[in-house]
């Protein structure tokens, strides 16, 4: 009976010893940068957004910052840095709503007292959601990684996967002898997996098409639409703005396809989406440190079906141009412009023969 008890209480000790070892090890390594930044000797891999991107934004040494949805994931941080004369991270959050990215650049704020420089997409279908909307589709959120609590470090501290993690970056850093991490060029970067043109966006999700119909009559907006728009960019877009006056936000509307507008003007939402364009523009624009762009009429640009992947997603020399572009201050949108800029995007994607994309 007494050994039986040594033997339960040596068992019980040998799994609090292996726990606290492991733990030690996660804390040690830290893959997922909670506690700091990359340690000497060992090469991390960046191919966890909502993981890593808290981590990299309160621990990574930078100057200026690019986020947004996948629409920013194939900017290049060497182009940004050479454009702008800034040090930038990129910190994408792929399918994010305006929120998740907004409580991302808090965090920047807070832990960075250097940071002078914003790059930023806002996304047209995204604008009037609900100002507290989050994609709980895109998978769960690992807030334990982002919070204060420390009680809550245990779903990290124990987690097996941050464990795996520590595991392979020791061992694939002693079998290589590289150390750093994943640069921010290659970070989420998605171009080596999918091609581009006419076919790959018309074939989207098995989607297949021979015409775009006739709508009954362009829906006006809703005031529920219209006041998700007033409250999702006030508290996601122009406070913090105006809490950082010293920071300079660059923030531009992603260049959707052609498509993606056709698609708007057969179920009758164009104008509605106009519209919603027209609010935003109007409340950024009251603040005088928000560069706020637009590419949506750079025509070649957006009829040019090479240059897309689906009926939103560009490549990555899209981003490149954009990049020049608001350096150059072209595509700047400001109270003497927006209105002509409006009535121009207005005529030519309510007058654009769509059914035109499908002649060879």
């Amino acid at each position: 009976m007494k050994s039986c008890k040594s033997f339960v209480i040596a068992f019980v000790a040998l799994v609090l010893l292996l726990l606290a070892s492991a733990g030690a090890v996660v804390v040690i390594v830290d893959p997922y940068f909670h506690y700091h930044k990359p340690l000497e000797g060992l090469f991390y891999e960046l191919n966890n957004e909502r993981s890593q991107n808290d981590g990299i934004t309160k621990h990574f040494d930078y100057d200026a910052i690019i986020t947004g949805t996948s629409m920013t994931e194939n900017f290049k941080t060497s182009e940004a840095d050479r454009i702008f004369d800034a040090r930038f991270i990129k910190v994408p959050y792929s399918g994010a709503s305006f929120k998740e990215i907004n409580d991302n650049l808090k965090v920047a704020f807070t832990y960075n007292k250097k940071l002078r420089m914003v790059i930023r997409s806002l996304e047209p279908n995204f604008i009037a959601r609900d100002k507290n909307w989050m994609r709980i589709d895109q998978g769960n959120y690992p807030t334990y990684l982002y919070d204060k609590n420390i009680l809550n470090d245990v779903s990290y501290v124990f987690n097996r996967e941050a464990f795996s993690v520590c595991a392979f970056i020791v061992y694939n850093s002693i079998r290589t002898g590289i150390s750093g991490c994943t640069d921010f060029d290659r970070y989420s970067n998605w171009m080596k997996v999918f091609t581009f043109g006419k076919e790959a966006v018309f074939s989207y999700k098995g989607e297949e098409r021979e015409c775009f119909s006739e709508p009954e009559k362009q829906v006006p907006l809703s005031q529920k639409d219209l006041q998700n728009t007033i409250e999702n960019i006030t508290q996601n877009v122009t406070a913090l703005a105006q809490e950082n006056p010293q920071c300079t936000f660059f923030y531009f509307f992603a260049p959707y396809s052609i498509v993606f507008w056709g698609r708007l003007y057969e179920t009758g939402t164009l104008e509605q989406q106009l519209e919603i364009e027209r609010t935003t523009i109007e409340l950024i624009l009251s603040c005088g440190n928000i560069r706020l762009y637009s590419f949506n009429t750079e025509f070649d640009l957006v009829t040019n079906l090479d240059n897309y992947k689906d009926l939103s997603h560009y490549g990555e020399w899209i981003n490149s141009l954009m990049l020049e572009y608001m350096k150059e201050g072209r595509g700047l949108l400001t109270k003497d412009n927006y209105l002509d800029y409006l009535a121009k995007e207005k005529e030519f994607y309510l007058n654009f023969d769509y059914n035109s994309l499908f002649v060879e």
